[in-house]
Order: structure tokens, then sequence, then C-alpha cells
């Protein structure tokens, strides 16, 4: 029976193949609900993504064929396909947010549940989820913004100070990409910690992210690899016969990108590909939090304050 196995004990130090095994396992325990909820919740986003991918991708080939013939792609045409390209960047944005949202919430869910994930409802981490996903946005949206003002201000100082200024912009802006690294902690310190504030999230990703920062890169850098494999895996049957069914159109004029039969496995295809890319993040999501949880205790020595706190009931 599963729940003869020991629970897997989060707050841990591990060395780098423990936390690689560590996140596999929790991963083989829970597929099950990890795979369902992950369908209830990012499937319904992957619909609309699909859609909206697909048209994208079909206005960049109207665009490059329409620049071949010399004709202007401005107008209804240039509007619709940036708005496909909104729909499709607003649709991985929420879905990447319900994603670690839903992964971390069934991880506070395993350790505090008697029966762990078994026969589990949403109801039992309805709560949770909405609360993390929420956390997930403002991170987004935090980054975002934080990424935009850098970027405008390096600007600024090309036109306004001098295009040598770049001299001095290009490598802040490097800098800055690699000061994002330690951040990569920032989510499961903002949804594991008990009552942290916004920025106090963000100093404590950064505290335990420079503690541990080769590990953390080496970790993420190995699943990273391995969730690429997939989405390659995922995305090619798609890819192929986008690229062939407009090469066709282009060079034959044959209508094939406008067959009903075409756009319709154009679109199950470009769901699998998109549903496989959310799938496949579960494995760095995952990681990500075992990570945290290392980085924790080998900081802050989580489980000997535990141990300490709770001595009399020992």
């Amino acid at each position: 029976m599963e729940n003869q196995k020991p629970r897997i004990e989060f707050y841990r130090q591990r060395t780098f193949s423990e936390k690689l095994n560590v996140t596999f396992e929790f991963i083989r325990e829970n597929w099950k609900p990890l795979l369902k909820y992950t369908f209830y919740l990012i499937m319904p986003i992957c619909l609309i993504q699909t859609f909206a991918m697909n048209a994208f991708i079909n206005g960049y080939f109207d665009l490059i064929l329409s620049m071949n013939r010399g004709n202007s792609y401005f107008g209804y045409s240039m509007y619709g396909f940036a708005a496909n390209y909104g729909i499709l960047l607003f649709c991985m944005l929420i879905g990447s947010a319900i994603l670690s949202g839903l992964v971390y919430a069934l991880m506070q869910t395993y350790a505090t549940r008697a029966d762990r994930l078994q026969n589990l409802t949403l109801n039992d981490f309805k709560e949770r989820l909405t609360g993390n996903t929420w956390k997930c946005l403002r991170i987004i949206f935090f980054l975002i913004f934080v990424t935009i003002v850098i970027i405008a201000f390096a600007g600024l100082l090309a036109v306004l100070v001098s295009v040598y200024s770049l001299i001095l912009t290009i490598p802040l802006l490097i800098l800055f990409i690699l000061c994002l690294i330690p951040f990569m902690l920032l989510v499961p310190a903002y949804i594991f910690e008990r009552e942290i504030s916004f920025f106090g999230a963000v100093r404590k990703a950064w505290k335990l992210g420079i503690s541990t920062l080769g590990g953390m890169f080496g970790l993420m850098f190995v699943l990273s690899i391995i969730t690429s494999v997939i989405q390659t895996v995922t995305m090619l049957p798609w890819y192929i016969t986008i690229i062939v069914g407009n090469v066709m159109a282009i060079t034959t004029e044959s209508g094939m990108d406008q067959s009903v039969i075409y756009k319709f496995i154009l679109y199950i295809l470009g769901l699998i590909q998109s549903y496989g890319v959310y799938v496949s993040s579960v494995i760095s999501v995952t990681g990500l939090a075992f990570q945290y949880f290392h980085a924790r205790e080998k900081v802050e020595g989580v489980t000997i304050e535990s141990n300490i706190s709770n001595f009399n009931n020992l």
C-alpha cells in the first residue's frame, strides 16, 4: 500500500542527487492527483491558449508572405496578430500562476493531511489553491514591472545621454538577469513561509538563494533539461504539422492551411503541446520547492528549532 511508505520529509538538508530523487519520488507517489487536477484546472486555459497560439503562428506566416510579395500588412490583420499574441501571453501568465499554486497547494495538503493525497477532493485544498495562485500572480506582475522599469531606464539613458551609455547599461541588464537566479526561490518562500509579507519573502528568497546558489543552479539546470525534452516530444507533431501546412500553402497555393480537417488536427496537436508544457513544468516547480526546503533547513535549521520547541512533547 502507498500509505505504508514513510511520509516524505520536506525540511531536510539533501545532496544534489537526493534533491533530484525526492522530486521524482514525490511526483511518482502523487502522480494521480497531480495529473487529475492539472487537467481540470489547466486544460480550460489550454483551450483558449491553443486557439490564440495557432492564430498567432498563422498570422506570422501571413506576415512573412505579405512582406515577400511587397504588400502592406498593417490594418485589421496586424491588430489581430497583436491581439492573438496578447491573449497567448495572458493565458501563459495565468496558467503558470495556477500551476505553481496547484502544485504547492497539493504539497501543503500532503504535509498536513492524514491520508496525504489519497481520496483528495477539490474542497480539501481549494482555499490554499486560491491563496497560492494570487501570490504567484503578485510575484509575476512585480517581476514584469521591475523588468519594464529597468529596460525603460536603459533605453532612456541610451536616447537622452549617449549611445555609449549602453556600455554601462548592458552589463547592468546582464547583472539583473543573473540576480534573478536567487529570486527563483521567491515563489516557494512566499507560499510556504507563514505570515510573511511580500517584501519579506523577497528578502528571504535572496538570503536563501545566495546561500545555496550553486546547488540551486545545478538542480534547476538538470530539471530544465528533462522538462525541455518532454516539451519537445509534445511539441514536435504540432510544429511539423504547422510548418508543412504553411510551406505547402506558400509553395503550391493549395490552401491546405484553410482546410477544416487541417485546422482541427492542428488544434488537437496544439492542445497536446500546450498541456504538455504545463504538465512537464510540474517537475521544475516541485524540484524548486525541495530546493527551498533544503535551503531553509541549511540556513535556518527549521527542523532543529521545531524539535526544540516541541521537546516537552517528545
